[in-house]
């Protein structure tokens, strides 16, 4: 039997989240306990709450929304990670990405492990303001040299730098804007102790009609031993 690694976070009400992103919350509307025949709560969250799918429609006007992705789109078999050691509000350059040019080049999945797993569970405000991530120069690579990419993911909150939102966050346009190809960007992963010999990747997004991206579930397969 395939082994079953759960590559996301369970949405938690007071889990890190970037500044504009505001806090969920979960309300009761019926009770068993209240005389109600039935328990029934009510989920108020952003799209962008927690592991997340960014689509293209989220940075791109007319772009494609998550629902608009086949259930095929969202398999991936051919995966790389990347180790990737930045400091805080660190921006990822195409220097620290061409040593791994060779594995990226054939990849369909890239994980991108900057090791901030930790951080998101003892640290949750330092994830939330000062994760490392990508500017446009690395965004540029990837789209230039990475021909086979569906998607990318990572363990910090955001593709681009929270820190300095103004001067990264067109790297998010530059790889979902491709008009040749469709990418996804998968934000808040759980990567800290994911095998590195996963033979399959699934990604679960709620699928919500005009919702241009959405939480997620994603679920790495392992071969049986």
């Amino acid at each position: 039997m395939p082994e079953y690694v759960l590559l996301s976070y369970p949405l938690g009400m007071a889990d890190p989240r970037p500044p504009a992103i505001p806090a969920p919350s979960l309300e009761t509307f019926m009770s068993i306990r209240a005389g109600d025949g039935a328990n029934g709560q009510i989920l108020k969250v952003a799209n962008h709450t927690g592991t997340h799918v960014d689509a293209p429609a989220h940075v791109i006007d007319g772009g494609a929304t998550i629902h608009d992705f086949p259930l095929s789109e969202l398999i991936y078999t051919r995966i790389v990670f990347i180790p990737l050691q930045k400091p805080d509000s660190g921006i990822v350059m195409p220097e620290d990405l061409r040593p791994f040019q060779n594995p990226l080049s054939t990849a369909e999945m890239a994980l991108f492990d900057f090791g901030f797993g930790p951080v998101r569970r003892s640290d949750p405000r330092r994830y939330s303001l000062n994760s490392p991530g990508f500017g446009v120069l690395a965004a540029e690579w990837i789209r230039d040299h990475c021909p086979n990419l569906r998607a990318l993911g990572m363990d910090v909150p955001s593709f681009s730098v929270i820190a300095l939102i103004d001067e990264t966050m067109e790297a998010h346009g530059v790889v979902l804007g491709q008009r040749n190809r469709r990418i996804i960007l998968i934000e808040d992963m759980k990567l800290e102790h994911a095998p590195r010999d996963l033979r399959e990747v699934r990604v679960n997004p709620w699928l919500v009609e005009g919702m241009d991206s959405a939480p997620c579930t994603v679920i790495g397969v392992r071969a049986g031993r």
